[in-house]
């Protein structure tokens, strides 16, 4: 069989780029999707920078290039961060503790100890931070990843999406609270609203009653997620829902997918949260 048979599958129309943080010390994977079709005029276009781009940047892009192909969403460009997993820079198996060093606001110690015996006392690589890395993966987006984007694509700096799951909608959340300026939209699917004994719960505390936050936020739950202890999904889920609601200015679109897991829901998740944030004009 000729040798031009066997290709590398790709997804049309993106491109991948490395791009070293200074703030964190790690050299990021950024994966960028055009639209299913340009803007029109030329106009600048909205962006959704999603986590966790090693597993669902495939899943985002064809989600969102459906919507735009069925005029329910309009063109967007994604923007998939995520990590060199290639063994050279960081081995596959490094990719949650990264995950959990850069989403996560704080130290959860009962977390850490639970995986740790779980992983006979090694819970991550020694040069990766175990967790609390929040404000500086936050910076790093702000201030290294949107100019980037920026220079290289015609973006339009007051339509930004930022799009996460499970501690990557935890980080959605807290960059909601943290800086909300940087991002217009937001789309949190199954947050891990039990890290560190629901510090989201009190951080959205603070905000009730005051001017705080605003913007667009798409908020979403597997039904057949955990709801035992410690995790308490569905129940943390909706209790964040009803402070959410009282927020002025804050334009929240709910949802809890039945019969779907903290996995499953993931693909409906992004379909529903893109939608939700680049619907199309009526």
């Amino acid at each position: 069989m000729a040798e031009s048979e066997f290709q590398r599958a790709s997804i049309a129309g993106t491109r991948r780029f490395r791009l070293h943080s200074k703030l964190i010390g790690e050299t990021f994977q950024i994966d960028v999707a055009l639209p299913a079709r340009p803007s029109p005029s030329g106009r600048p276009m909205p962006v959704a920078y999603v986590m966790d781009s090693n597993t669902v940047f495939g899943i985002a892009v064809q989600a969102a290039r459906f919507l735009q192909d069925g005029d329910q969403a309009r063109p967007a460009i994604i923007v998939g961060i995520g990590y060199c997993l290639d063994g050279v820079i960081r081995p596959r198996e490094a990719y949650g503790a990264l995950r959990v060093r850069d989403f996560t606001p704080s130290i959860d110690q009962v977390y850490l100890d639970r995986v740790k015996a779980a992983r006979n006392g090694r819970f991550a690589p020694e040069d990766i931070r175990p967790a609390g890395g929040a404000y500086d993966f936050l910076e790093f987006l702000v201030e290294e990843v949107q100019p980037f984007i920026a220079e290289h694509y015609m973006i339009d700096p007051m339509d930004q999406t930022l799009v996460g799951s499970s501690l990557g909608g935890l980080f959605s959340l807290y960059a909601f609270f943290q800086r909300p300026k940087a991002f217009q939209q937001y789309i949190a699917n199954s947050p891990s609203l039990w890290w560190s004994g629901g510090e989201m719960m009190d951080l959205a505390d603070q905000f009730v009653g005051s001017p705080g936050p605003v913007g667009k936020m798409f908020m979403s739950v597997g039904g057949d997620e955990p709801n035992d202890a410690p995790w308490l999904t569905l129940d943390n889920f909706h209790h964040l829902t009803q402070k959410l609601r009282r927020f002025e200015g804050l334009f929240l679109t709910s949802h809890v997918f039945d019969g779907e897991s903290h996995t499953s829901v993931i693909p409906a998740a992004l379909c529903r949260g893109l939608r939700s944030v680049f619907a199309s004009p009526s």
